[in-house]
C-alpha cells in the first residue's frame, strides 16, 4: 500500500499526485536547492523557475494520463533538471550559469553631444540615449540646474571610452574577473 501526496508547484494550476517516496525525493531536492541558494540575491526567482521547470517536466511525463507519479518518474525528471549547488567556492546556480552583471559607468565619446555622459548612462542602463538626454534636461530644469552641475561633475570624474563596443568589451572583462 502506498500513500499518495498531492503537491502544487509554482506556476502550475493543476496539482500533481505523487507516491510518498516520490514526494520525499522531490522535497529533499527542493530543500537542498533552498539551502544552497540562500545567499543568492535572486534565490526566490531561481527557486520559482526551478519549480516551473519541474512542473513542466511532470506534465510532459504524465501526458494526458491521470496517474500517480512514482519515485522513478521523479528521479528521471530531477536528473533532467540537473543539480543545484555551489562547487569549488563558486556561487550557487541552477543548471546554466546566469551571468553576473558587473557594470561600470563610463563616458562614451561615440555619439556624444557634450561630454558623453548621457551616452555612457544609456549604455549602462540599457535605455535609449535620447530618453536619457530628455530625462537629464527635464531634471536640470526642474532642479534649477542642479542636475546640470551633476552632469559636469560626472564628466570630470568618470573614465572615457571611445565607442560602445569598447564599453561592451570592458563589461566582458569585468564579468570574467
Amino acid at each position: 500500500m502506498h500513500r499518495v501526496v498531492n503537491i502544487d508547484l509554482v506556476g502550475d494550476a493543476n496539482p500533481y499526485r505523487l507516491h510518498e517516496d516520490a514526494y520525499d525525493a522531490l522535497s529533499r531536492y527542493l530543500d537542498q536547492a533552498r539551502s544552497r541558494l540562500v545567499d543568492d540575491r535572486d534565490h526566490a526567482e531561481v527557486l520559482g523557475d526551478l519549480e516551473r521547470s519541474i512542473g513542466a517536466k511532470l506534465a510532459d511525463r504524465l501526458g494526458s494520463d491521470d496517474r500517480i507519479l512514482t519515485v522513478e518518474d521523479v528521479t528521471v525528471i530531477l536528473e533532467e533538471v540537473g543539480s543545484v549547488g555551489a562547487e569549488d567556492g563558486q556561487p550557487a546556480t541552477v543548471i546554466a550559469d546566469r551571468p553576473q552583471r558587473r557594470r561600470r559607468l563610463y563616458r562614451i565619446r561615440e555619439g556624444q553631444q557634450i561630454a558623453g555622459v548621457c551616452t555612457g548612462m544609456a549604455a549602462y542602463s540599457e535605455i535609449g540615449v535620447d530618453w536619457i538626454r530628455t530625462i537629464f534636461v527635464l531634471l536640470a530644469l526642474v532642479s534649477a540646474g542642479v542636475f546640470a552641475l551633476v552632469y559636469f561633475v560626472v564628466a570630470f570624474v568618470r573614465p572615457v571610452l571611445p565607442t560602445r563596443e569598447a564599453w561592451i568589451a570592458q563589461m566582458k572583462i569585468a564579468q570574467e574577473s
